[in-house]
């Protein structure tokens, strides 16, 4: 089976977009032809995804603003890089350029599958779509008209719901990474569209990861993950905070590191400022692979997302955590990380409540001192509920939908491989 894959982060990118998709595609049984928007291909994880190539597209993506005027017109101007975002300049490049390497390499798709975000992947797809009369299947890792994290303005949320709506009702089957997502974007559509649309989550790759072990020396809580917009830290230093007046004993021989990038706004924050000194410590991001390593070696891992009612978001780096075996605390709001952490058995406490921050930390340090001292040391996790995210069972699903989809158009079109 052949799919030409449009997606504009892929690897050697280090982005968690570019990961995660990457990771699928290179687990998926085709031959894939790929559009995408990254030139620089010095990185990780590009071996596994090369070797199902049969050719790359790289398509320069040229910004009409960049550096600090780009900043001021995306807080400025009203419809800048919002309709659908700040990737529209590169649909009509991507489209023109995914022809000519399809007529000049005689590569003939089965299907067509793009990844957002960005969204202009999927008005990429929407263009390949009407051109080359094949199945096409839009992915989304994140909600796209729905998604809190978007500024509300009225015309530019217009815009984009029409945009939704045409890729919606295009596309011949809808993937969405978590159930809540589904339900959140699809609910506003025909429930014969609804047919169209699958869950399939991120997932990790247990080859990856050294095998975990028990660790000496104070014990070490972590957070890997860029810190930007609404999801920030500052709900960690404030359940930390109630936790020195409650119960500072237990924060003995307990240190934090945050690994990754955060607005400096954050850094001076007085929850911040007001905690001991080297408590809490700041790293720089670090290598993927460099990332699960650290992972490993936490006896804790943090999730730490944005303050809501509800979140529909499954982070990537919560699935990356579950392949490290190390127990895991949620700071996150009701909602998909919060029930899959629930499947779990780990604490979770809601971003906006230190008070209840500051008792699953003592939970979650509480075990992780039991856990140290048991005798038969095993990993931690239940595996009925990782195993789910396993990358050779989610591949497997999207092998089933490839293949369902094919076959519905084509019936003729049947793989060796199933």
């Amino acid at each position: 089976m052949r799919l030409l894959a449009v997606s504009f982060f892929l690897p050697p990118g280090l982005f968690p977009q570019a990961i995660q998709i990457g990771r699928l595609l290179a687990h998926a049984p085709v031959t894939i032809g790929a559009v995408c928007g990254q030139t620089n291909l010095a990185g990780e994880l590009a071996d596994e995804f090369s070797r199902q190539l049969d050719f790359r597209e790289n398509v320069v993506f040229r910004p009409m603003l960049s550096g600090f005027v780009a900043t001021l017109a995306r807080r400025f101007i009203p419809f800048y890089g919002r309709i659908p975002d700040e990737y529209r300049r590169w649909i009509p490049r991507a489209e023109k350029s995914a022809l000519a390497r399809l007529n000049a390499s005689g590569f003939r798709p089965d299907l067509v599958a793009t990844f957002g975000e960005p969204m202009s992947d999927h008005l990429v797809g929407l263009r390949l779509k009407r051109r080359l009369g094949v199945p096409w299947i839009a992915h989304f890792s994140d909600p796209w008209v729905d998604n809190p994290f978007r500024r509300r303005e009225f015309l530019a949320r217009f815009a984009n719901a029409r945009l939704e709506s045409r890729v919606i009702e295009a596309a011949d089957r809808l993937i969405f990474t978590s159930k809540e997502t589904l339900d959140l974007v699809m609910c506003k559509y025909p429930e014969q569209w609804r047919k169209k649309a699958d869950v399939l989550p991120h997932s990790f790759d247990p080859a990856l990861y050294p095998e975990p072990a028990k660790v000496a020396g104070p014990i070490v809580v972590r957070y890997l993950g860029n810190f930007y917009g609404h999801r920030t830290p500052v709900p960690l230093f404030r359940g930390i905070k109630v936790l020195l007046r409650r119960e500072p004993k237990i924060l003995d021989n307990v240190k934090f590191e945050l690994v990754g990038s955060m607005p400096v706004r954050m850094t001076m924050h007085a929850s911040f400022r007001s905690l001991p000194a080297g408590l809490v410590q700041l790293r720089p991001s670090v290598p993927y692979r460099e990332s699960l390593k650290l992972m490993s070696s936490s006896d804790l891992l943090l999730v730490i997302d944005g303050p809501d009612d509800l979140s529909v978001f499954l982070p990537s780096k919560l699935v990356d955590y579950l392949g490290a075996r190390v127990p895991i605390l949620g700071i996150v709001p009701p909602g998909t990380s919060a029930k899959l952490l629930d499947e779990l058995g780990a604490p979770v406490a809601d971003p906006r409540n230190p008070e209840q921050i500051a008792s699953a930390l003592v939970r979650a340090l509480t075990e992780t001192v039991a856990r140290r001292r048991e005798a038969n040391w095993q990993p931690w996790g239940h595996p009925a509920v990782t195993s789910k995210y396993e990358v050779k069972n989610v591949a497997a699903a999207f092998r089933r939908i490839l293949h369902d989809i094919v076959q519905q158009k084509h019936p003729c079109v049947m793989s060796t491989q199933y």
